[in-house]
Parts: structure tokens; sequence; C-alpha cells
């Protein structure tokens, strides 16, 4: 199984590429998971994607089959670890898709390691409270982090991955992302939640210059449509598609409709 020790974790990936060997390549395109998720989240962008480009999918530390941290971090640290496998794998500038808590490292891993993001799709995320909503965000986040504190994770992943689906998605979906999450190492969630929950990148997304895609789902509950215009405002040159009748997880609920937006995005670039 494909795994590389970088910094103090071994980070499990997937490279997968049916591009024509005998051309020269594109930039290859990683995908990022959510909070709680894993390289499965992207089942539907896999395929889709890898005729055309170079797909590398990875389970963040914490996530999957990478290792478990023995303490608290940040999502600069997350995304250094990602950097680390770019350069293991040789991989030098990629475009780099992020859902969710994917979406935050991908802010994050741009603005530290410009040169290493060809382009950006953030979905589904946020780069911290708008003006004005700094203290109702602060309180949900604190009061999300005690929940997850404080109820077992199968409670937590009945809950979160519940509101995370829009009503009308299809139940056997929503029961099967439920168990995989429920999986999870409560210790391992609470550090990765922590990490994101404690982050705003806002006053520093004017230092961004890439192209860069902005994807939400109209019944997104969980960062709902104004945290995405936010995240287009502050960014030089990004534009938002909205995936209707898609909650929070539009990859997977909507995954015509995601992988077009992705690949128009690209075939601009």
């Amino acid at each position: 199984m494909p795994f590389e020790r970088v910094g103090d974790v071994d980070l499990y990936y997937e490279l997968v590429d049916y591009t024509e060997p005998w051309k020269s390549g594109p930039a290859p395109v990683v995908f990022v998971h959510g909070l709680g998720g894993d390289h499965h989240m992207w089942l539907y962008q896999v395929p889709a994607f890898c005729h055309r480009f170079p797909v590398l999918t990875v389970d963040l530390r914490d996530h999957g089959q990478s290792s478990k941290a023995s303490h608290d971090y940040t999502v600069a640290d997350t995304a250094r670890d990602l950097v680390r496998l770019f350069r293991v794998l040789g991989i030098e500038s990629a475009h780099v898709v992020g859902l969710s808590l994917g979406g935050i490292v991908a802010q994050q891993l741009a603005l530290d390691t410009p040169l290493a993001v060809a382009s950006l799709t953030l979905a589904d995320t946020v780069c911290g409270a708008p003006e004005g909503m700094e203290e109702v965000m602060r309180q949900t986040l604190d009061e999300a982090m005690r929940f997850i504190e404080e109820n077992p994770m199968r409670v937590v992943a009945e809950a979160r991955i519940t509101n995370a689906f829009s009503d009308a998605v299809d139940p056997v979906m929503r029961a099967h992302l439920i168990d995989r999450v429920a999986q999870n190492d409560k210790q391992a969630y609470e550090r990765a939640a922590r990490s994101a929950f404690n982050l705003s990148l806002r006053p520093r997304l004017g230092e961004l210059n890439v192209p860069t895609l902005v994807v939400v789902g109209d019944e997104d509950r969980v960062t709902p449509l104004p945290l995405s215009e936010d995240l287009v405002q502050r960014i030089a040159g990004a534009r938002l598609v909205r995936i209707e009748g898609a909650g929070h997880i539009t990859a997977m609920e909507k995954p015509v409709e995601f992988n077009r937006a992705v690949l128009e995005f690209l075939g601009r670039i």
C-alpha cells in the first residue's frame, strides 16, 4: 500500500493516472477530503478526472489509513504534510481541490507555498468569519466543539453527516457516510476539528494570486452561501458556482454537476 513518511506522520495516498503517457502530462489534480472523511470521499471524481489529469487522493493526518498524530497541531502542519508529499512524488505544482476542512487546508497550502498550487477549487468551505459575524461564528464553533467532545463518535457522525447532506439525499448514501465517519478515532477527530475551528485565513486571502473556483451547494447548512460569497470577494479573480439541490458535500451528493464545474474551470486555465 502507498504510504510516505512526511515529518512526524505516515500519509496514505493513491495516485491514479490514465493520461496518455506519450504526451507531456498536465499538472495533477489533488483532492483533499473533509473532516472525518478520507480518500474514499472522491469516489465519483477519480474516474471522471484520471483520463485528463493524474489524480492524487490522500488521507490527511489523523484520518483514514494515515497515522495518528501524537499531539495537537495546526492546519499549517497539515498543509505542510501535503507539500512534503508533493516533493516525494516529484509534483512541482498541482490543481488542489479541497472540500470543507480540505478547502481550509488548500487555502493554507496556497498561502504558505504558492508555487506548489496551480489552481484552487474551494468546495463548501470557509476562510473565517465575515465582518460583523465574528462573535456568532465563534459561539457556533465553540458549541460544535463541545458537542464533539461530549458525545461518542457514532452520535457525532449521525448529527454532523445528517446535517451535511440535503434532505433529499439518497438515505443509503447518508447511512454509508455516517458509518464511515463513526469509525474515526475519537481523539484524532477532536484534534482535526480543533485545528480547523481555531483558524481564520480571511485576513491573508488578498495574498492569493492563483486561479480559484469556489463551489457551494445551495442547500449547504454547514458553510452556507454567504461564506462562499465572502471567499470570492476576498480572492482576486475568484468565481462562484452554486450547485442546485446540494448540501455541504457537493462532490458526493451532486457529482455530475460538481465534476462539470471543476473540469470546465480547469479547462480554461
